[in-house]
């Protein structure tokens, strides 16, 4: 399939539930599956194994299907991936007004970080594209609904929510989502067999400040750090910084 079609292909499959037709990906036997069943089933393959087991082929079989059959449903592996982002997106409620408007953009990022924990595959999916479906676009108008009132301009609107995202993303990427359901030992207990090994190997005062910051830290977490308390941390600051430089931002 050409880029051209393959564009096209991926709105009509995006907005199938809007346009009132059935979405096909192009024509074959007739369809015993939804695109909905097909998406959500490789949401769950990528939930158990990430991103890069979801291929054509694994799908099919877990639908239990010839693996040709589910290019009548997604043309491409790239549209499956962009309609799983929209899914994803749609299932989650739209984050609303809260007392002060610094409290809401808490909740936002918040919600955003939640959502790549309970689906670490995001973290390794494209992140442009996927706005063109209405999951994702409802998710931004109802972020952008809480800026709306800001005497910004929505260049700045749109760049504020890109910061916010990104911190969301790298705070869920320091929190070790990454595989840890497989990780037989917590953070605490791999200290616990590394720290000592470390310490028998690093050449005494070769590094002082790592040492000395390194301790402090390991002694307060009982692990080599706290991401989740990063994370509150690194909010509030970047939340004073917003504060200072863009106006109305404070709730005075």
């Amino acid at each position: 399939m050409n880029p051209e079609d393959e564009g096209r292909a991926l709105v009509r499959l995006l907005w199938r539930s809007e346009t009132g037709e059935p979405a096909r990906a192009r024509k074959g036997p007739k369809q015993r599956l939804t695109v909905d069943e097909v998406v959500a089933s490789a949401i769950g393959l990528a939930d158990a194994e990430g991103l890069a087991a979801v291929t054509m082929r694994a799908l099919a079989a877990r639908l239990g299907v010839g693996p040709m059959s589910v290019y009548t449903y997604v043309p491409t592996r790239d549209v499956l991936v962009a309609l799983m982002v929209d899914m994803v997106a749609a299932a989650q409620p739209p984050v609303e007004r809260l007392v002060t408007l610094r409290e809401s953009l808490v909740a936002v990022v918040r919600a955003r970080r939640d959502e790549y924990l309970a689906h670490v595959w995001l973290l390794d999916a494209p992140s442009w594209r996927d706005v063109l479906g209405p999951g994702r676009i409802a998710q931004y108008e109802a972020q952008l609904a809480l800026l709306d009132d800001l005497p910004i301009d929505d260049i700045e609107r749109d760049w504020l929510l890109v910061l916010l995202e990104s911190f969301a993303a790298g705070a869920a990427r320091s929190s070790g989502a990454r595989g840890a359901a497989a990780r037989p030992l917590t953070d605490a207990q791999w200290w616990e067999v590394v720290g000592p090994e470390l310490a028998t190997v690093m050449p005494a005062g070769r590094y002082p400040l790592a040492g000395r910051v390194g301790t402090a830290v390991g002694e307060y977490y009982s692990a080599p750090g706290d991401p989740d308390a990063g994370f509150e941390r690194g909010l509030q600051v970047l939340l004073d910084g917003l504060e200072s430089t863009i106006p109305g931002l404070r709730d005075d």
